[in-house]
């Protein structure tokens, strides 16, 4: 761990002395968090410390109001004020919490939340790294039905991808979707999507943030990383997309979804039990939740389907609907849900790039 923390200031998000760093982390998280803080300090940054526990999510979330949820924190405010950088390990050490929340509430948190972070980190560039190790608990892994050590191993594994290895494969197929404008998704599922990317530049997730991304205002980051993202424009949709691969929610596994999309909104939404529960959740939603959002091309190629990173596993189609800002995009924040097709076909204004989720790349 201590050498994972190394890389996550040094390289992924390069602290300085100058700098201001929040780490947010669960409890289970701790030695963790400590390397991170100890690794901030030999740089000369000064650290705050921001500790979440099941109880704690679960009392707010059970007794305050879906108004007061709704209402940007002060204290989160403040942190997103000071801060320069930031650590997420906030996960829940047990999501089958989530089962308990009910839907409107789950909205309505996502809603203050974002509120309270996501203008003010923006409008001052600050850095954000998510680390998915704080993800992998025993919990975590039998409510998704996960087999641990594999999880585990899969993790460390795409974790260790160089970012330079990333951002090479990254900026290759950048450059096809920058100069290139209708995209055509099929595969043998019943899915058969088109929209287009023109004039919207993608973004690369190679798990660093640069001077080059900051300045293009890609300010996020994840390790593991290896995707490449653009936001299509938002009224451009037309088809169905027929998801195939399981997607972890709240504390639930999302086996069947299927969009259907008219001049881009979702028109038809069905899928399993657990997809009618999103379904009460984003129609709670604010914003333009029924827009579609963006299309995300994996590139890990350590990374396996079937767990909660998806959407960077090599070959791997992903499309959300809702929050597009970060990406360039028109829809502002809105209730936002991303899910992954693991076999698709993908064209390029006629040119395949993806065959049978198997990334093409010149």
């Amino acid at each position: 761990m201590t050498k994972l923390a190394a890389n996550l200031v040094h390289s992924c998000l390069r602290i300085t002395p100058d700098d201001n760093v929040t780490i947010f982390f669960g409890t289970h998280e701790q030695a963790l968090t400590e390397d991170i803080a100890e690794e901030c300090f030999k740089i000369g940054a000064d650290v705050n410390l921001s500790a979440y526990t099941d109880r704690f999510y679960e009392s707010y979330m059970r007794h305050l109001s879906v108004e007061s949820l709704k209402q940007p924190s002060v204290f989160c405010q403040a942190i997103s004020q000071a801060s320069t950088a930031v650590f997420w390990l906030a996960g829940l050490y047990d999501p089958s919490a989530f089962r308990r929340i009910p839907p409107e509430k789950s909205a309505a948190a996502d809603e203050g939340e974002a509120a309270a972070h996501f203008p003010l980190m923006r409008d001052r560039k600050v850095r954000t790294l998510f680390v998915g190790m704080s993800m992998v608990t025993p919990p975590r892994a039998r409510t998704y039905g996960y087999s641990l050590p594999r999880w585990r191993k899969m993790m460390t594994a795409a974790s260790a991808v160089p970012a330079t290895k990333l951002s090479a494969d990254g900026r290759r197929l950048a450059s096809l979707l920058l100069t290139s404008e209708q995209v055509h998704i099929t595969d043998g599922g019943g899915t058969d999507l088109e929209f287009s990317i023109r004039g919207r530049r993608p973004q690369i997730f190679d798990g660093v943030v640069d001077d080059e991304d900051i300045a293009a205002g890609a300010l996020d980051a994840a390790i593991p990383a290896g995707a490449v993202a653009v936001a299509p424009l938002e009224d451009s949709a037309n088809g169905t997309v027929a998801f195939d691969v399981p997607q972890a929610w709240s504390g639930r596994s999302i086996r069947k979804l299927r969009w259907e999309f008219s001049d881009g909104r979702i028109t038809s939404w069905s899928g399993d039990k657990n997809a009618e529960v999103l379904h009460k959740a984003w129609e709670n939603g604010a914003g333009a939740k029924d827009r579609i959002g963006s299309l995300s091309i994996g590139l890990n190629p350590r990374a396996e389907l079937g767990f909660l990173q998806n959407p960077i596993v090599r070959g791997a189609v992903s499309i959300s609907t809702g929050s597009n800002e970060d990406l360039g995009g028109a829809n502002g924040f809105a209730f936002a849900h991303q899910q992954t097709l693991g076999s698709a076909n993908l064209s390029l204004d006629g040119k395949q790039i993806v065959k049978a989720g198997k990334l093409l790349l010149p």
